[in-house]
């Protein structure tokens, strides 16, 4: 599937691309490398003392390099290529574990956009959310690489189980190899639709023991910004359909008035059919119970911004609850970014995390707060 997925894509633009006439062309290119450095102190509730480490330490950095090349003012085809490495993180969400790569292209033309590589869906690109600074964010969060959710697991060689959704965009098939295609913006409302040959992928939730983690998915989304007087409007909606009766609906809403911004976003998943349904025991290792719970769950966040100068600052709130069973995640984040120059990030937050599992027992729970500063080089 995938040979054919790459052959098929691959002939579709060399077709658009070679129909066009011969005019003067251009080419671009850009390369740019950030570090990020987190030191974190964690306070948990007594009952869960001896699961956490009070310190934790943790480095990222990230490579990206693009080019460009114009066959005129209305066609041009563009190449991207990201790499991303780190140490002691909690969840290893890059596609290779600890680090990993994005390789991926577009064709612009007056028609649309043609994306095709390892690329996320339509609905996750085009949708709009709570507005968070600095390198934690609300939507799969990094706070839980300072203290530990038990519903979110993902370790390189281990086994990947998500019991509750961890954003409320829908992220379900990662950075698989896909392609996607986005309309004209056309009064101020963009339309897009993407196809997913193989849905598991490491940044994504599918454990790749699933029965179904080889099978397909579609994505819509549409983004809508549009000016009230001073307040700026900016709309999304998203649907996916995973493996046939899988189904996930995405909306989000993002209101701008000066340098404040306020904002928020819902997610919702459900299983339709009978195909496949929630692993409820401990098949294997590698497969627990539970690993898939987050296919029928909700998702939703709320949050402020503010900027003044290189100051930005933002207080958020997250919430996933699994629709079956016990399982709840809530994340209280105030998170604040001071840019010294351009080189140069200082970054400081504060959170209270309430985990709640399937059960009481300790393993599934977790509960308390952590405290976050560090900084940041751009180059």
């Amino acid at each position: 599937m995938r040979q054919l997925f790459k052959f098929g894509v691959a002939v579709g633009m060399a077709f658009c691309v070679g129909g066009q006439e011969t005019y003067a062309s251009s080419f671009d290119y850009d390369v740019s490398v950030s570090t990020q450095s987190l030191y974190g102190y964690a306070d948990v509730a007594k009952r869960f003392e001896n699961s956490v480490p009070n310190n934790h330490f943790e480095n990222t950095g990230f490579f990206s390099a693009s080019a460009t090349y114009g066959f005129n003012d209305d066609y041009s085809l563009s190449f991207y290529l990201d790499a991303m490495a780190a140490t002691d993180k909690e969840i290893q969400n890059f596609n290779n574990g600890s680090w990993g790569k994005q390789l991926s292209a577009d064709l612009n033309t007056p028609f649309g956009t043609l994306s095709v590589g390892e690329i996320w869906n339509a609905a996750y690109n085009l949708s709009v959310s709570a507005p968070v600074v600095g390198p934690l964010f609300l939507n799969n969060s990094e706070i839980v690489d300072f203290i530990a959710n038990p519903n979110w697991h993902r370790r390189n060689k281990e086994y990947t189980s998500f019991k509750t959704l961890n954003s409320t965009d829908i992220n379900t098939d990662g950075v698989a190899l896909k392609a996607a295609y986005y309309t004209p913006e056309f009064y101020n409302t963009v339309l897009g639709f993407s196809y997913t040959p193989d849905t598991q992928n490491r940044r994504g939730l599918v454990n790749n023991q699933a029965k179904y983690a080889r099978d397909d998915a579609y994505n819509f989304g549409l983004y809508h910004n549009h000016d009230l007087g001073p307040v700026n409007v900016q709309t999304s909606l998203g649907y996916g359909i995973f493996h046939k009766n899988d189904k996930e609906l995405s909306a989000g809403l993002n209101l701008s008035y000066g340098n404040w911004d306020l904002g928020g976003a819902f997610r919702k998943t459900y299983v339709d059919g009978n195909d496949y349904s929630i692993n409820t025991i401990d098949s294997s290792y590698k497969t627990p119970a539970l690993f898939d719970n987050y296919r029928e769950g909700t998702a939703w966040n709320v949050g402020v911004g503010y900027k003044f100068g290189p100051i930005k600052t933002s207080v958020g709130f997250f919430e996933a609850k699994a629709e079956n069973t016990s399982n709840r995640d809530r994340i209280f984040l105030w998170s604040n970014d001071f840019q010294v120059n351009k080189y140069l990030n200082i970054y400081a937050a504060a959170a209270h995390v309430d985990f709640r599992g399937e059960n009481s027992d300790v393993e599934n729970n977790q509960k308390g707060y952590a405290f976050v500063a560090g900084f940041g080089l751009n180059f």
